[in-house]
C-alpha cells in the first residue's frame, strides 16, 4: 500500500513540475508574472525577457548573456552573437548541475526548472538572430526550360575587296588593287533558341540559330588610269590577265559597279554554372559554335576605247567550327534584369571557292581557292530583360559589338594565282527577342 502511495505522490510532483515549467514560458509572450505569493515559483526575472529563475545569480548572468547578444543582433556581429550565447551556455550548464537525481520526484526540482527556461531563452535569441541578420536562403530553383525568337539589325565594316591596277608608262611601276568595293553596310538578321536551367547539377544550356546577311555595292562612274596602262589580273596569273595601254586615253573604265553579298548561319551551344554573389549572378560558360559562311563578290566595267567589258565574279564559302568560352553577369531587379557579358571563340576554318574573270572575245579564266586557317574572334554585349523571374513571358533589348576574323579576301597580284586570305570585319548591332518558359 505504501508503495503505491509513493508511486502517486512521484505522478502528482512530476506534473506540478511540468505545469511550473508550462507557466514561464507561456508567459514569455505577456509581461513577467508576479509568483511572490507562491515560492514554489520561480522569482527572479532575466532583465529585458519574460523568463523567471529560481536562483538570482543565474538570473543576473543570464541578463547580462541577452544584453550582449541583443547587441550584437542590433549590429550583426556574427562573433559577438556567438561569445554572448556561449555565454548563455554557462549559465544553462550550471543549472543543469543542479538539476535531476531522485530527489527531483519528491522535492521541487527548482535546477531543472531554470534550465528548461534558460533553453527556451536561447532558442528566442537565435530566431531574433535569424529574423535580423541572417540571409535568406534561396528558394530551390527548379528545372526550366524556354524557348524564344528575336531579330537584329546593326552596321557592320568589312574588309575591302580590290581590283585592276595601273602600270606607269615610264618607269612600268604597278601599282594594284587601285579599287576598292564598297565594305559598309547594314547587316540584319534573325534568330531562334532556348535555354534550360537543371538543378541536379546546377547547369544552364543554351542553344541559338541564326541568320544574318549584307549587301554592299558602289557604283563607280570613271576610271580613268591618266596615261597610265590599265592592268586587269586575272585569276590564273600571268597570260589570264589583260594590260591595256592607254593610246590616248582609250582604256577609261566606264560604268564600273561592285556588288557584295555576305550570308552567315550560325548554331552554338553553350554550357555554364552559375553561381550567386552578392545581388549579382555570374554565369562562366564554354560552348561549341558552327558558322557557315558565304561571300558572293561581282566587279564589272566597260572599256568603250577598246570595245571591251569585263567582269569578275568571286564565290566563297567559309565552314567554321568555334570554341567558345566566356561569362555573363546578371543583376536582378523588381520587373526583369539587367545583363553584360563577353565571349572569345577559337575559330578552326574551312575556306574555299573560285575566282572567275569574263573578258570580251577571250575564254573565262577561272581558279580554286582555297585556305584552312585559325582565328581567333569575340563579342561582348550588354542588354535589359523585362519580366519578373517567374514570369512565363520575357522580353530583351540587346547591344554588342561583334568581331570576326575569318572574312574571305582575294588578292590578285597579277602573277600568281589568286590568293585567299582571312581578315576581319567588326559589327555593332542590337537586338530585340522575346521568349516564353514552360
Amino acid at each position: 500500500m505504501s508503495g503505491q502511495f509513493i508511486l502517486r505522490l512521484r505522478k502528482i510532483l512530476a506534473g506540478a513540475a511540468f505545469l511550473a515549467l508550462a507557466g514561464p514560458i507561456a508567459g514569455a509572450l505577456a509581461a513577467p508574472p508576479d509568483n511572490s505569493g507562491n515560492p514554489a515559483l520561480p522569482q527572479n526575472n532575466v532583465a529585458g525577457t519574460d523568463a523567471m529563475l529560481h536562483n538570482s545569480i543565474r538570473a543576473e548572468r543570464a541578463a547580462i548573456a541577452v544584453a550582449n547578444a541583443r547587441n550584437a543582433i542590433g549590429r550583426c556581429d556574427k562573433d559577438g552573437f556567438a561569445v554572448a550565447r556561449n555565454q548563455l551556455q554557462d549559465v544553462i550548464i550550471g543549472a543543469s548541475h543542479h538539476a535531476g537525481g531522485a530527489t527531483a520526484y519528491i522535492v521541487h526540482d527548482a535546477g531543472g526548472e531554470d534550465e528548461a527556461a534558460l533553453r527556451g531563452l536561447k532558442t528566442t535569441l537565435w530566431d531574433e538572430w535569424q529574423a535580423a541578420c541572417a540571409k535568406p536562403k534561396p528558394k530551390k530553383e527548379e528545372a526550366s526550360v524556354s524557348a524564344g525568337a528575336g531579330i537584329h539589325a546593326g552596321r557592320i565594316n568589312l574588309p575591302a575587296l580590290r581590283y585592276l591596277g595601273f602600270e606607269a608608262a615610264l618607269t612600268l611601276v604597278q601599282t594594284l588593287g587601285v579599287v576598292a568595293g564598297e565594305n559598309e553596310g547594314s547587316v540584319a538578321g534573325a534568330s531562334i533558341g532556348g535555354e534550360g536551367f537543371l538543378p541536379v547539377w546546377n547547369m544552364w544550356w543554351a542553344a541559338n540559330l541564326s541568320r544574318s546577311g549584307t549587301n554592299v555595292a558602289s557604283d563607280i562612274a570613271t576610271i580613268d588610269p591618266m596615261g597610265d596602262g590599265l592592268l586587269i589580273p586575272g585569276p590564273l596569273g600571268g597570260a589570264s590577265g589583260f594590260a591595256l595601254p592607254s593610246a590616248g586615253g582609250l582604256n577609261v573604265v566606264n560604268n564600273a559597279e561592285f556588288r557584295g553579298q555576305y550570308d552567315w548561319l550560325d548554331f552554338h551551344a553553350k554550357f555554364g554554372m552559375p553561381y550567386e554573389c552578392e545581388e549579382l549572378l555570374f554565369l562562366p560558360f564554354f560552348g561549341i559554335g558552327l558558322t557557315r559562311g558565304d561571300t558572293n563578290a561581282r566587279f564589272s566595267g566597260s572599256i568603250p576605247g577598246y570595245g571591251r567589258d569585263f567582269e569578275y565574279n568571286t564565290g566563297i564559302r567559309v565552314d567554321t567550327v568555334s570554341l567558345l568560352f566566356g561569362t555573363n553577369l546578371v543583376h536582378e531587379f523588381k520587373g526583369g534584369n539587367l545583363h553584360a557579358g563577353g565571349l572569345a571563340s577559337l575559330d578552326f576554318n574551312d575556306a574555299s571557292g573560285t575566282d572567275r574573270l569574263s573578258f570580251t572575245g577571250f575564254a573565262d579564266s577561272r581558279a580554286s581557292l582555297d585556305n584552312d586557317d585559325t582565328t581567333v574572334g569575340g563579342r561582348v554585349w550588354a542588354g535589359a530583360t523585362f519580366g519578373d523571374k517567374g514570369s512565363p513571358f520575357k522580353l530583351s533589348l540587346d547591344f554588342a559589338w561583334i568581331h570576326s576574323a575569318n572574312v574571305p579576301v582575294v588578292t590578285r597580284d597579277g602573277t600568281n594565282p589568286s590568293r585567299l586570305d582571312l581578315e576581319s570585319a567588326d559589327a555593332f548591332v542590337g537586338a530585340l527577342s522575346a521568349k516564353v518558359s514552360f
